[in-house]
């Protein structure tokens, strides 16, 4: 026990002992205190305001590192949803992290970046939606308008003997007949760009299939005139996993796309068959005029032709070579196109080999 009296301190301690006739006394130590009391009654308040000033820095110091290493990074992430939000798509997330935060700015990344693609894709599909509703809406236009000349010429008696009614009929048979195969063209290919065309895949002998189909070839009436052939020296049979009848479509397409641009000369078309490890590569060459080489690359494109003025007589409908890749690509394999202005064309295709054991 401890007491005051005026300005000194004691420290009271007492001690039991017995005297020699047995009774108990007891031993009383006063230990004076005074200068470590009035030590601490003067510095206690110095004590407390250091504690509290500890307190205060490491408060601080855990708020500055916490917000550096937890908050910062959140209002960033924060700030880069408020540009998303925006329409802002640009705006890169870069957290060069390896903790939880780090992952998370990594996830927020990928998302911006696949959202950026998506949208991107989208502008992309209503440009090309676009462009389809122009040139389809340019391209049965121009056949309507020669049926409404020739019907009008016939309304208004221009036609006045068998020979030009005869004429103008078939004219607006012709019209109508080029309107004809190019709906069938679109449809065929909206059908192959929606993945809604059924492929039938089997083994094929090529070098059977190529033969039977230019041995078909040279007597179509429509091909009078042009020089078919096919050659391959190998004597093993090659099969591959095709579809006849788009395979038969190919062909077709990549024949009268050069019947289509053929100058007066004789037109020679050749068919070669390269047999690699793992698929065959078929090319059709022709002696045509070529393509120029700024045209080459979009030769495939929907609706695209190098005759700029889109005349139906020397171009066809644009789709023709748009469906070969479409449905050589189905068949998982790739086409491509080499010329020289003035020499020729030769349109490239692979087919994958089947795998079946001899």
């Amino acid at each position: 026990m401890w007491k005051r009296e005026k300005d000194r301190f004691f420290v009271i301690q007492t001690h039991d002992f017995h005297f020699q006739d047995g009774s108990v006394g007891t031993v009383y130590l006063f230990t004076d205190t005074s200068p470590l009391a009035h030590f601490m009654e003067k510095f206690f308040p110095l004590v407390i305001l250091s504690l509290l000033l500890v307190i205060g820095l490491t408060n601080g110091l855990l708020t500055f590192f916490v917000s550096r290493s937890i908050i910062k990074p959140i209002y960033s992430l924060k700030h880069a949803a408020e540009q998303i939000k925006e329409g802002n798509l640009n705006y890169e997330v870069n957290m060069k992290r390896k903790d939880e935060i780090g992952e998370l700015s990594e996830a927020f990344e990928e998302m911006r970046c696949r959202l950026k693609e998506s949208i991107q894709l989208q502008l992309q599909y209503e440009e090309n939606r676009k462009e389809l509703l122009a040139n389809i809406s340019h391209d049965l236009k121009t056949p309507i308008t020669g049926i409404k000349g020739c019907v009008e010429a016939v309304m208004d008696g221009i036609a006045d003997t068998k020979e030009k009614l005869d004429k103008y009929m078939n004219m607006i048979y012709k019209k109508a007949d080029d309107m004809d195969r190019l709906i069938d063209d679109l449809f065929l290919f909206s059908k192959l760009d929606l993945k809604r065309v059924p492929f039938h895949f089997e083994n094929i002998d090529i070098v059977d299939y190529l033969t039977d189909c230019v041995d078909e070839l040279r007597y179509d009436p429509n091909l009078n005139g042009v020089k078919m052939n096919f050659l391959y020296d190998g004597k093993e049979p090659v099969t591959v996993v095709a579809d006849r009848e788009q395979l038969r479509r190919v062909i077709m397409n990549i024949v009268d796309n050069s019947i289509k641009y053929k100058r007066d000369k004789t037109l020679e078309i050749g068919f070669d068959l390269i047999v690699g490890e793992k698929d065959v590569t078929i090319a059709i060459c022709d002696n045509g005029p070529g393509i120029e080489r700024e045209a080459l690359q979009r030769i495939f494109e929907r609706f695209y032709r190098a005759e700029k003025s889109r005349n139906t007589e020397t171009g066809g409908s644009g789709l023709g070579l748009a469906i070969v890749k479409q449905i050589i690509e189905e068949h998982g394999g790739k086409v491509w196109a080499e010329s020289q202005a003035g020499k020729g064309t030769t349109i490239y295709f692979t087919l994958q080999k089947s795998k079946v054991m001899k």
